[in-house]
């Protein structure tokens, strides 16, 4: 039987690939859902859009992402990728890190590639990575500890990161 990658096209002019119209979503590996349910919904604001039994997705930040808790891999120690990253203003790095530790997640601290650019990463309660990106406005950037041009090399420890606890103060 003929695999995937050996099964004959059934078009002859493929001069490339066809044109993508968007990303629908991104899904990670998720240990409890209803654990994952209440970090993306109650710590990072997401809208809940679809609740089955092993997965649920949210509308985050212009972006679909999934959770499933059925089939899942997870992340080695020391590994940043994958990771979500989502683009935060100036303004907002300092307010989620301090919102991060209001919940007990962990967090980084602030980092920079270049100088301009600032970098925070946390982890989701399954140890996922997510990484705020702020393209540039944090006072004092060009101050904070330099990182590789890919990666976080050994500017942070990611694996400080992993926790399992945590609450939304207040719930």
């Amino acid at each position: 039987m003929a695999g995937p990658d050996t099964m004959p096209s059934t078009q002859t002019n493929v001069s490339g690939p066809p044109e993508l119209k968007s990303v629908d979503h991104v899904s990670m590996p998720c240990r409890d859902l209803d654990e994952g349910i209440r970090f993306y919904r109650d710590v990072l604001g997401g809208e809940m859009v679809v609740q089955q039994e092993a997965f649920a997705l949210f509308n985050l930040a212009g972006t679909r992402i999934g959770i499933g808790s059925v089939g899942c891999t997870f992340m080695k120690e020391n590994t940043e990728y994958p990771h979500l990253a989502f683009v935060a203003e100036a303004d907002q790095l300092s307010a989620m890190k301090d919102w991060l530790g209001a919940c007990g997640v962990p967090s980084s601290d602030f980092w920079t590639r270049q100088g301009i650019e600032t970098l925070m990463f946390f982890r989701d309660p399954s140890g996922n990575v997510i990484e705020l990106f702020c393209y540039e406005g944090f006072e004092g950037s060009g101050d904070l500890p330099r990182g590789p041009a890919r990666g976080h090399g050994n500017t942070i420890d990611i694996d400080a990161l992993r926790y399992d606890s945590w609450s939304v103060p207040g719930a």
